[in-house]
C-alpha cells in the first residue's frame, strides 16, 4: 500500500533529480523512491553493524581477552601457508585486557 508524502525540495536539488532521472530513464518519482529505499537499506545495515560492534565490545569486556596484532598476523599467515601443506597452526593465546582480571575465552 502506498501513501502520499509531500517533500519541499530546494530548486537545485529538484534540478539534479530531474537530470539524474532523465539520464537513468526514470521518472523523478521513481528515482526518489529508489534512492530512499537504498538509503534505508544502507541505514539498516549500518545499524546492524553498530549492534554487532557493541556485542563484540561487550564480549571483550566480559571475557577480558584480546589478541596481539602481530600474533594474529602470524597466525593468519601460518594458516594460509599451512592450509596448502595440510597443517593447521594453533590459535594465538588471548592476552588480558585488564591484567588484574582473569581471561575467560569467548570460545574454543
Amino acid at each position: 500500500m502506498s501513501t502520499t508524502t509531500s517533500l519541499k525540495l530546494p530548486d537545485a536539488l529538484k534540478a539534479t533529480i530531474a537530470k539524474v532521472a532523465a539520464f537513468e530513464g526514470k521518472t523523478a518519482h521513481a528515482l526518489m523512491v529508489d534512492t530512499l529505499q537504498a538509503a534505508m537499506e544502507d541505514a539498516l545495515v549500518r545499524q546492524q553493524f553498530y549492534v554487532d560492534g557493541e556485542a563484540a565490545y561487550q564480549d571483550t569486556i566480559r571475557s577480558n581477552a584480546v589478541f596481539g596484532g602481530e600474533d594474529v598476523k602470524a597466525y593468519v599467515i601460518a594458516r594460509m601457508e599451512g592450509h596448502a601443506a595440510g597443517n593447521k597452526p594453533g590459535r594465538p593465546r588471548p592476552l588480558p585486557l585488564d591484567a588484574a582480571k582473569p581471561v575467560t575465552p569467548a570460545h574454543d
